[in-house]
């Protein structure tokens, strides 16, 4: 509760953004100008946050949820940070947490920085350059991955479609479910065509997700183990990983890399079950849980109420202290 009481009040310090915003973005409390177009469809947990009519942004508070806490990790590893700042992204979506850590480093701890952010989505990943270039970030400057994080280099079949951000791996029973339809439309051997020369089957078909029915495609993405982009690093200040279930692999068999490297860690885990493992992987492995907040549980505090989504685990290394 006392570093609850300490977020809240370093927030609650902070002065609202206030200047000129593009017609075509909104801003954040660190002056991040973010596309709408990138959040049309749907808000990512770094949701659009009150803006008032005069251009004014405040930072978040506890009602907020998932975004008081992803910006509550960046501002500690910002301020912890040392030497260089490095951070890595992980399901990085437009790359929403690297622009706004940056950001809060321009500002707090002006350190040179390398940040490294992982997208399998295509369209999101060029978003994710664009909103690195709209806020003053040379994309080429870091290093971006067009591929899905994983354990292994096997490509793997993804939902493909843009303005939605639970993409992921194509489960079998989807898989089988897709087949059917195609079946049902005779667009088998054209899909199945396309799917081996150009790596997408190029037909809209509606799935079931959170939010509504949405439309994806089918196709390969490229991935790439954990391990091996850690190799690239001495250290990392921050990982944030929304992985989209995908956490129950890939963070087990890299936990000797992190356990060297990485000193703190902002996870959104999906599903009760998974969220009990993520937290005692970690405790096993000596690391101290900060925030520990299950998924679709109402969560209550002096400051106000929210329901979470994802679960949030913030977890930082002791093996580093």
């Amino acid at each position: 509760m006392e570093l609850l009481d300490a977020t809240v009040g370093m927030f609650a310090d902070m002065e609202p953004w206030q200047g000129d915003v593009r017609a075509d973005c909104f801003p954040s409390y660190l002056g991040v100008m973010t596309e709408t177009a990138f959040v049309a469809e749907q808000a990512p947990s770094n949701q659009l946050l009150p803006v008032n009519n005069q251009g004014s942004a405040p930072p978040p508070t506890f009602a907020n949820g998932e975004v008081f806490y992803e910006q509550a990790a960046i501002h500690r590893a910002v301020q912890d940070a040392k030497g260089q700042f490095n951070m890595l992204e992980l399901g990085g979506g437009f790359a929403a947490r690297t622009v706004d850590a940056h950001a809060a480093l321009q500002r707090d701890n002006p350190l040179p920085c390398r940040f490294v952010v992982v997208q399998a989505e295509p369209t999101h990943f060029e978003w994710a350059k664009r909103h690195m270039r709209n806020n003053g970030i040379d994309p080429d400057a870091h290093w971006l991955i067009n591929a899905l994080v994983g354990i292994d280099t096997m490509p793997k079949l993804f939902l493909l479609g843009e303005g939605f951000y639970g993409n992921s791996i194509a489960s079998d029973e989807i898989i089988t479910q897709f087949l059917s339809n195609l079946a049902k439309g005779g667009m088998v051997e054209a899909a199945m065509g396309r799917l081996l020369r150009h790596g997408s089957c190029g037909v809209q078909q509606p799935f079931d997700v959170a939010d509504g029915v949405r439309n994806f495609d089918f196709g390969f993405v490229s991935s790439i183990p954990l391990v091996d982009i850690l190799q690239t690093l001495e250290h990392v200040d921050l990982m944030d990983v929304d992985i989209q279930g995908g956490e129950a692999e890939v963070l087990p068999a890299a936990m000797d890399a992190i356990n060297k490297q990485v000193e703190r860690i902002h996870l959104a885990t999906h599903g009760k079950e998974l969220h009990s493992h993520m937290w005692d992987l970690f405790f096993d492995h000596g690391w101290m849980c900060e925030t520990d907040l299950a998924p679709n549980i109402l969560h209550r505090s002096k400051w106000g109420s929210f329901e979470t989504s994802d679960g949030i685990l913030d977890l930082v290394n002791l093996n580093l202290g």
